[in-house]
């Protein structure tokens, strides 16, 4: 006799338009949502020393993870807010990884 699996987690996915979302229950139907966000972020790195900022990415979401970072480099991030009227100025912090690559004291 098989084992029958538990709900799957949920599930959160951004099209570049819409936010979606899957919340399975236990017992009951799946409940699904879905909206257009009227402001996004957009995350932008590069490493001190250079000019040149990443192509960047933009997101819904107000948090992120980076990962493949050099170890032991300082970088800078900038985050703006961007909606229909455009971009506004840039937040930038200054952060240094440590010798195994992930950002000191998950700072970021």
């Amino acid at each position: 006799m098989a084992k029958s699996e538990g709900p799957k987690g949920p599930s959160v996915a951004w099209d570049g338009d819409t936010v979606f979302v899957v919340l399975p229950q236990r017992e009951g139907p799946v409940i699904e949502a879905q909206w257009k966000p009227g402001i996004t972020y957009v995350v932008r790195v590069r490493e001190i020393g250079s000019n040149k900022w990443s192509f960047g990415f933009e997101t819904p979401l107000t948090h992120a993870g980076v990962v493949g970072l050099k170890p032991d480099t300082e970088y800078e991030f900038s985050v703006t807010a961007k909606n229909s009227t455009g971009e506004s100025e840039p937040a930038i912090t200054r952060v240094r990884t440590n010798p195994d690559g992930g950002l000191v004291n998950g700072s970021c």
